[in-house]
């Protein structure tokens, strides 16, 4: 009996038959880094790089570090002097370790813990306050011994000579392209122009000392109306307030400003400015005997040179 021919065996699934096939890769990149990086990626084909060592940034530390206090700011204090430390960390007026007094011995270790922990307090701000001292004139004496060396530095560059090389490669300046010994033009005008200057400055201090002048006297001339004391506030605050005789009129005695008609309106106060028409009788009637007085009161100003109260 001829012998039975097996079958080849077969994938029972697609996927498994396209994962055991064999794809010829074309990539220049390895098969670890080709599986795990992406082709847009820059590091998708390996290029040599040379060996360079890591730029180190400093550490970032968050948060704001408070201003250091100023704990020896006055010269006249000696905050290292045993006076100071008398009155800053005194001594207990008496010695609670040692005395015997308390019931139990809890308490008593208690107390003595207590003075223990008092006297090593002091003791620290003792050695703190001297140790601080001790930082601050060496600090001191390091800047004024920094600063001392670079301005004898400065003063050493500033009068050394012309060195040689720069002598010989300085660029040759004519001596007619030199500046001038002078930095100031001449100014053949200057004691006419000084004059004129000094006559204007002398108008404006003569002009400034006439309105100082006149303004003194203004306030000399208005001062008869100042309420400067109690009594006058009184009286005023009575006149304007509870005086009612002020707005009465010929028909009836006044209640308020109302009892004397409307204010005038800005057309009739242009109208009388003007001198148009629309004036009362008695507007009228009077003509420009209002213009007038006001003239012939500047008029005397001027001629008296002071103010004038307003009659």
């Amino acid at each position: 009996m001829p012998p039975r021919r097996i079958a080849a065996p077969r994938c029972g699934q697609v996927r498994q038959c396209i994962h055991h096939t064999r794809v010829q890769r074309l990539s220049t990149s390895s098969p670890y880094k080709a599986t795990r990086i992406p082709p847009e990626s820059p590091k998708f084909i390996e290029i040599p790089r040379p060996i360079q060592l890591a730029q180190s940034y400093p550490v970032r530390v968050k948060g704001i570090l408070p201003v250091p206090r100023r704990i020896i700011r006055r010269q006249d204090i000696d905050k290292t002097s045993p006076e100071y430390f008398a009155n800053v960390t005194p001594n207990p007026l008496m010695d609670k370790a040692s005395t015997t007094i308390y019931a139990d011995s809890r308490t008593a270790e208690m107390v003595s813990y207590k003075a223990r922990q008092a006297e090593a307090r002091r003791r620290n701000l003792r050695e703190g306050l001297i140790e601080l001292s001790n930082r601050k004139q060496e600090q001191e004496r390091r800047l004024l011994f920094r600063s001392r060396k670079r301005q004898a530095q400065r003063i050493v560059a500033l009068e050394a000579p012309e060195r040689e090389d720069e002598r010989l490669t300085a660029p040759s300046v004519l001596q007619s392209e030199l500046p001038l010994k002078h930095h100031v033009l001449p100014d053949p005008n200057r004691e006419a122009r000084l004059a004129r200057k000094r006559q204007n400055v002398m108008k404006m201090q003569a002009m400034r000392e006439e309105n100082r002048r006149n303004a003194l006297h203004t306030l000399y001339v208005n001062a008869g109306d100042f309420i400067t004391t109690g009594a006058q506030l009184d009286s005023t605050i009575d006149k304007v307030f509870d005086d009612l005789r002020q707005f009465s009129s010929d028909s009836r005695p006044g209640a308020n400003v109302w009892n004397l008609g409307f204010p005038e309106t800005v057309k009739q106060l242009l109208a009388r400015a003007s001198q148009t028409s629309g004036k009362k009788a008695l507007e009228a009637a009077e003509g420009n005997a209002g213009i007038t007085r006001e003239r012939m009161r500047k008029i005397a100003e001027e001629l008296t040179g002071g103010k004038m109260a307003d009659a």
